[in-house]
């Protein structure tokens, strides 16, 4: 029987390429399971600067899965950001920190989805004492990374006190040094050069089905907002043809500035102007939409939007 695949979303931000790795260490060293971790599509920057940062190997890239396939999903249960051939596949948990978002399953699953601001700090929560005591500081470091990306160091209205209490856990285990941690992740995340247009647009992107509509919303987390805005038009035409390439209703671009813990809204359309203008309750002036305290996805753009469309 092949390895159970455990993998997040598609396309994996620091959370899904690191939340398997750590999830599939627990299952083979102490819930008797042969499991591996796997990733589809480009992982960012960031992620990338925190494998090589804990010398943990980077996991096998798939492109699908096949009938007959074990999958245990851990930071998303939205059909719309999974890898292509899920419904293939035999989903034999999920493991989330997101809401139902209309996932069905083959057979009857072991699902855990918690009200936490990153998948580690449930996976924290899954761990049994033993394993717990024994996490390697690799391991604990990975984790301690997801909680620093998905809260933005606590910045990020999603983060909990319980969120807290276990970065300050795995920061002692791991040895590492959160401040110092999060300012050279936030300077992986930020760093555009290396990036196509494309690549900028849709590093960090999720679709979402609104009314029947597809809409595709993309935010670019980055400690040096210029970097993005200064190709503005570049993003802003790439924004079309991936809005046409997708049959999508719409494409919003936040370039979230994590320092000042505020997003630069694009867009293209009158409609999508005035979506966002019910959304936020704030009048379009000028080429983007200014928008205060507005950093997190999950919480604060994806439930406006979706009511604002409604």
């Amino acid at each position: 029987m092949s390895k159970i695949k455990v993998m997040g979303h598609v396309p994996p931000d620091t959370d899904s390429t690191c939340a398997p790795i750590v999830y599939s260490w627990y299952l083979n060293n102490y819930k008797n399971s042969d499991s591996e971790p796997v990733v589809s599509g480009k992982m960012n920057n960031e992620a990338v600067f925190v494998l090589k940062h804990f010398g943990v190997n980077v996991p096998l890239s798939i492109e699908s899965l096949q009938e007959g396939d074990r999958l245990v999903l851990v930071d998303t249960n939205n059909p719309e950001e999974l890898v292509k051939g899920y419904n293939n596949a035999e989903i034999i948990e999920i493991i989330d920190h997101h809401k139902l978002a209309g996932l069905t399953t083959i057979n009857p699953t072991n699902i855990t989805i918690r009200p936490y601001a990153c998948t580690t700090t449930v996976i924290w929560d899954l761990m049994t004492e033993k394993a717990r005591n024994e996490l390697p500081k690799d391991m604990a470091g990975l984790m301690l990374a997801c909680i620093v990306s998905d809260t933005l160091q606590f910045r990020s209205p999603t983060t909990t006190e319980y969120d807290k209490e276990v970065a300050l856990k795995l920061e002692q285990i791991s040895g590492e040094n959160m401040n110092d941690l999060a300012t050279a992740m936030f300077a992986a995340k930020s760093d555009l050069s290396t990036l196509s247009i494309k690549e900028i647009l849709l590093a960090d992107h999720k679709d979402f089905d609104f009314s029947g509509k597809k809409y595709k919303l993309a935010v670019l987390e980055t400690t040096d907002p210029m970097q993005a805005l200064s190709k503005m038009t570049e993003l802003k035409a790439e924004m079309v043809k991936v809005k046409e390439e997708g049959n999508l209703e719409g494409v919003f671009l936040f370039v979230v500035d994590i320092i000042n813990l505020e997003a630069k809204l694009l867009v293209n359309t009158d409609e999508e102007k005035a979506i966002a203008e019910r959304a936020f309750g704030k009048q379009w002036d000028g080429d983007y939409l200014t928008l205060p305290g507005v950093v997190s996805r999950k919480k604060q753009i994806a439930p406006k939007i979706e009511k604002a469309v409604m």
